[in-house]
């Protein structure tokens, strides 16, 4: 049965073999191209350029019993002319601060770590479980620097590395061989390897309650831990001992030194650190392997290799302040792994089609790698992300996420990082004088861009609207601005943090940037070539009814209450997770108009 709101039986079939072949490509592209590791982290040093990075002092909303926030201002253009559209203000929330670090489980069984550590790493994977927590020192002891704490040195406690459960007590240890280095250098890495919280990165809220750095750890280990320098052995740290956040640049570069450790591996343990705060987020810890030390022989080339710690073994204080600030941003960061399933091109009443098509291809994808070099391909940008997510076990989420169609937009992240992940990002297009009528799409954009008081939150789903809507029955600022011949898009102009001494700081391009960088996958010339199995092709289409609410549309309960004022959450059928503050979007979309679809 076909309706304004049910695609015949054709069009959900292009749609799931739109999916499919998308996805199909991507898995045919991705498994010839072996320096996509590579290609990805060296993206880490550059990455973002235009993105905000937390000022010195800057203010810190701490009257939260869980949580501390930093709330700065973005600055949104909606045209070229200010006069014609004025810009518009949007409030961004960054978690700087949690009740409880997080918590990293070492683990010698598998089958409790959810983390893929790339295969191209080989022995020296098992490096980077060490090296995340050098990481999130290193992140948190610039946090503590940027937050104007009383102190930027981290305070490592006497912690005890070889603590374990009575049944792994008789395991032999894992020793890490720091071989030739400082005494500063021994009590740090014993204190980041420490199971009793051997380092701590707080601040206090207004109760004076400690609250955890994102990426603050609390570490536990199913088999003893042992730290071995010069023919020494430790496992415990000194009382009343700090590190300084160039010390500690200074022993990952050592350590990177003594085991010949490349780019490739200690970047992607800071892939792995950025994602600890969306962890936290999730309310899920990381489940990682018990490292496993592999001594080669050093070379002069080696030791040259690793000499310098002046720019944190090869990223830049900037760069870094950058990357910090997007991984504080743990909404944002998870809206950016759910990104890659955004496709602009496919209307809401067929999102699920395609979405079912897409993970008929991810679903029969086993291996890991494999699966993580195709979610790289599709968006190489943010590769790094993915990376992450998969050696910190977040990937789960966000392919189920993304399976559900239903995800969180964070406008001000796309923007920041060029990433489209919602219809309302793109540009409208300029009308002909004889035009009839405009897509909805279009209409929301024009809708949201003029930011009445009713469509001044994005539309939450990030498909676009199906249908077109008649000109006479478009609302008076959208009528205005279709055929008035400007530019009309979001462009992202600055953003404005406030600091605690009562000043401002703002930042952003030279020039408003608009996000425009294409997914991988649907241009590719041979996609439409490429066989699809319909084995799991499925006409109940769940996810375009949520978008959709299917049948009956026009006296749908959602639709009835939002006349209403209450903001208590709807009941019925579908529970709203965001209450009724669904402000004009589907307000009276249908019942008021007689020549629209």
């Amino acid at each position: 049965m076909q309706d304004a709101v049910r695609p015949n039986k054709q069009c959900a079939h292009r749609a799931f073999a739109k999916g499919y072949q998308t996805w199909s490509a991507l898995h045919r592209t991705s498994s010839d191209e072996t320096d996509l590791w590579r290609d990805c982290l060296k993206r880490l040093r550059t990455a973002f350029p235009d993105h905000p990075r937390l000022p010195q002092n800057v203010k810190t909303d701490k009257n939260f019993r869980n949580v501390a926030l930093v709330k700065a201002t973005t600055t949104w253009l909606a045209s070229n002319e200010v006069d014609h559209l004025p810009p518009f203000k949007v409030e961004s929330i960054f978690h700087v601060a949690w009740d409880k670090p997080t918590r990293v489980i070492l683990t010698a069984d598998g089958r409790h770590s959810r983390a893929t550590l790339p295969d191209i790493f080989g022995k020296h994977s098992h490096h980077i479980s060490v090296l995340l927590q050098a990481w999130a020192y290193i992140l948190s002891a610039r946090w503590a620097e940027l937050a104007h704490l009383s102190r930027h040195d981290i305070p490592l406690s006497n912690g005890n590395t070889s603590r374990s459960p009575p049944e792994h007590n008789s395991k032999s240890p894992v020793t890490i061989n720091l071989e030739a280095v400082s005494k500063g250098a021994v009590q740090w890495w014993t204190a980041l390897l420490s199971v009793e919280r051997g380092w701590s990165a707080t601040m206090s809220n207004k109760e004076g309650r400690c609250l955890h750095s994102p990426w603050s750890i609390s570490l536990e280990s199913e088999i003893p831990i042992l730290i071995s320098a010069e023919g020494k052995s430790t496992t415990s740290a000194s009382a009343d001992v700090s590190t300084a956040l160039s010390a500690a640049c200074s022993y990952l570069a050592e350590y990177c030194s003594v085991h010949r450790i490349d780019d490739d591996v200690y970047l992607a343990s800071l892939a792995g650190a950025l994602m600890i705060p969306a962890s936290k987020y999730d309310g899920r810890s990381i489940a990682l392997p018990i490292p496993e030390t592999h001594l080669g022989e050093k070379t002069e080339e080696d030791g040259r290799l690793y000499q310098t710690s002046s720019t944190v073994t090869g990223i830049n204080k900037v760069q870094l302040d950058r990357l910090l600030t997007l991984s504080c941003n743990a909404k944002g960061t998870k809206a950016l792994l759910t990104s890659v399933f955004c496709e602009v091109e496919v209307s809401s009443n067929l999102c699920g089609m395609w979405l079912q098509g897409s993970f008929a291809v991810l679903d029969t994808i086993k291996n890991p790698h494999s699966l993580l070099r195709i979610m790289i391909r599709r968006d190489p940008d943010i590769g790094f992300l993915w990376l992450g997510s998969f050696i910190t076990g977040g990937y789960d989420k966000a392919l189920r996420e993304g399976r559900a169609g239903w995800w969180n937009i964070d406008l001000g992240e796309a923007a920041w990082t060029g990433t489209i992940m919602s219809f309302i990002q793109m540009p409208v297009p300029h009308f002909a004088p004889d035009t009839r009528s405009i897509s909805r799409a279009d209409e929301f954009r024009l809708l949201y861009l003029c930011h009445d008081l009713n469509y001044t939150i994005p539309p939450l789903f990030p498909f676009p609207p199906f249908g077109s809507t008649a000109i006479e029955d478009t609302n008076i600022d959208v009528h205005e601005h279709i055929f008035c011949g400007q530019d009309h898009s979001l462009r992202f102009s600055h953003l404005t943090w406030h600091c605690s001494d009562g000043t401002k700081v703002q930042q952003g391009p030279k020039v408003p940037t608009m996000a425009t960088r294409l997914k991988n996958g649907g241009l590719l010339g041979s996609v439409s070539e490429l066989e699809v199995d319909y084995e799991e092709y499925d006409s109940e289409d769940e996810n375009s009814e949520m978008a959709t609410r299917n049948r009956a549309i026009r006296e749908h309960e959602w639709i009835d209450n939002l006349d209403s004022e209450d903001d208590e959450p709807i009941e019925g059928d579908v529970h709203s997770t965001f209450g009724g503050h669904l402000h004009g979007w589907l307000l009276k979309t249908s019942t008021h108009r007689s020549n629209s679809i």
